[in-house]
Parts: C-alpha cells; sequence; structure tokens
C-alpha cells in the first residue's frame, strides 16, 4: 500500500519548522536573510517531496504569506525563505528585515494571546520565547491576518512611540508583521498601550 500523501497544510507546517527553526538542526544551510537553497531542501530525504511546483503552489496558497520564493540570479538557484518566526540565531533580523523608526510608520501593532498568558504577560512583559522577536499584527480587524493565530483571546496594544523613544529596535518583515525582541527576551507592559478581551472589547488591566 503506497504511503499516504501529506496534505498542503501538512506540508506547510512540515516547511514553516524548517524553515523558522530547523534548518540547522537538519543540516541544511541556511543564510544571514533566511534564504535556503531550494535544492539542499530538496536533496534531503526528509524533504524530497518540496518540489519547486509543490512549493509554489504553498507559497501561493499561504493566505498569511508566510514565505517568500524568489530566483537568486546571482547563485542561479531558487531560494525560499520564512517571512518571519525563526528561532535561529544564523538568522539576522536586520539582514531580512526593514527597520522602523518612526511610530507614523506603525499606526498599530497588536499581539494576540491567551487568558492562560495573562497572568505571566501582566508580571514578566510579552516574551519572545522560543523565537527571535515578539509579534505583532498590523490590524486588530479579520480571521486571517500575519502576526497572530486567529483564536486568540486577548489582544495587546503595543505603544509603538514610547519602544522607539527608549531605542528598542522594532522591525517590519517582509509580509507586514512587526517585530520588537524587547530587552532580554521581553517587551514590559509599560509599553502596552491598552490590552482588550477580543470578543467583548473590554479593557484589561494591567
Amino acid at each position: 500500500m503506497p504511503p499516504k500523501q501529506e496534505s498542503n497544510v501538512q506540508l506547510g507546517k512540515k516547511l514553516t519548522w524548517l524553515l523558522r527553526h530547523g534548518a540547522v538542526k537538519e543540516g541544511i544551510a541556511i543564510q544571514p536573510d533566511g534564504f535556503v537553497n531550494i535544492s539542499d531542501i530538496q536533496s534531503h530525504p526528509r524533504y524530497a517531496v518540496f518540489s519547486l511546483p509543490k512549493l509554489q503552489e504553498i507559497v501561493a496558497d499561504d493566505a498569511k504569506q508566510r514565505y517568500i520564493l524568489r530566483w537568486n540570479e546571482d547563485a542561479k538557484f531558487h531560494e525560499i525563505r520564512a517571512n518571519q518566526g525563526h528561532s535561529l540565531a544564523a538568522v539576522q533580523g536586520e539582514a531580512c528585515l526593514e527597520r522602523i523608526s518612526n511610530a507614523k510608520q506603525v499606526p498599530l501593532a497588536v499581539h494576540g494571546t491567551y487568558y492562560r498568558c495573562w497572568e505571566a504577560i501582566k508580571a514578566q512583559g510579552l516574551g519572545r520565547m522560543r523565537r527571535n522577536y515578539v509579534h505583532f499584527a498590523v490590524s486588530d480587524v479579520g480571521e486571517t491576518l500575519s502576526g497572530f493565530r486567529s483564536d486568540s483571546q486577548l489582544l495587546v496594544y503595543l505603544d509603538v512611540a514610547k519602544v522607539l523613544a527608549d531605542n528598542l529596535p522594532l522591525f517590519r518583515s517582509s509580509n507586514n508583521v512587526i517585530l520588537c525582541a524587547g530587552v532580554d527576551g521581553f517587551i514590559d507592559k509599560t509599553y502596552f498601550s491598552r490590552a482588550v478581551d477580543r470578543r467583548t472589547g473590554q479593557q484589561l488591566t494591567y
């Protein structure tokens, strides 16, 4: 009986893990700007399914625009990268992100989270966890937003002007996610402008 084929959703999750977290572990070279040579992916026995047409299909179908697929004219091969969400030290933010210098560039930055995390957030701030940055969406409207999960219960709004005034580096990814590493991996609650229940809009105290 032939092995069951993985769906594009399953393949997308596999690809996302590889590009954000697993390339080094899997022995696949990743550049400081996050790009990986597609032929390196295809030559790995676990990822041979990622033909160029399959990758083009996954990239085109991804509503959150998690990836960029390009032809590297200098090296003469196709490359792919995850636009944000990396935990790999090999990926340097300045190499693949736009630096934000003025609060007017980011009218809204909002982080989605859950009630189970709220007490820890109030005590410690927003943590980047295993990623290189805390992620913020640029909109709080709609279900498919790059920057937070669709089932988020709470919305935490970032005071962008205060972040920049205190010289905390702030970046924008290619798919318009705002990224901040905070201080020692945390963004203190003093940098929140407000926090609300996503369903009711009720403001939360912190």
